[in-house]
């Protein structure tokens, strides 16, 4: 993983945080959320989505020029917490995801 990282709950959740720049995945199942950090450190929630393999979908994600439109100083972060497929379904993933994209509401990838 990137050498320039942070823990961070989320709704609860424990994610691990990379600049978007640094991303280096394992391709796991996860629940990812893409955020806008200010210069003061203070971040919002920019997109919530889940995937069975974090690494290939946050490389060709459709959405990146979305984020960088959003985040006016660019400092575009990638969360991820992981779910691994022997331990949860892609229901768990996706009512992770509901709960979160209902709670921040974030303008990225409406659903």
């Amino acid at each position: 993983m990137a050498a320039q990282s942070a823990n961070v709950t989320i709704d609860g959740y424990p994610f691990v945080c990379v600049p978007l720049s640094d991303a280096d995945f394992s391709d796991v199942a996860a629940v990812y959320v893409i955020l806008c950090v200010s210069e003061g450190g203070s971040w919002t929630v920019l997109d919530v989505g889940q995937t069975s393999q974090i690494s290939s979908r946050i490389d060709s994600h459709e959405r990146t020029k979305s984020w960088l439109d959003n985040c006016p100083n660019k400092n575009i972060w990638v969360c991820v917490y992981p779910m691994p497929e022997k331990e949860h379904t892609k229901e768990d993933r996706c009512d992770v995801e509901r709960n979160l994209r209902q709670q921040y509401k974030p303008p990225c990838g409406k659903r």
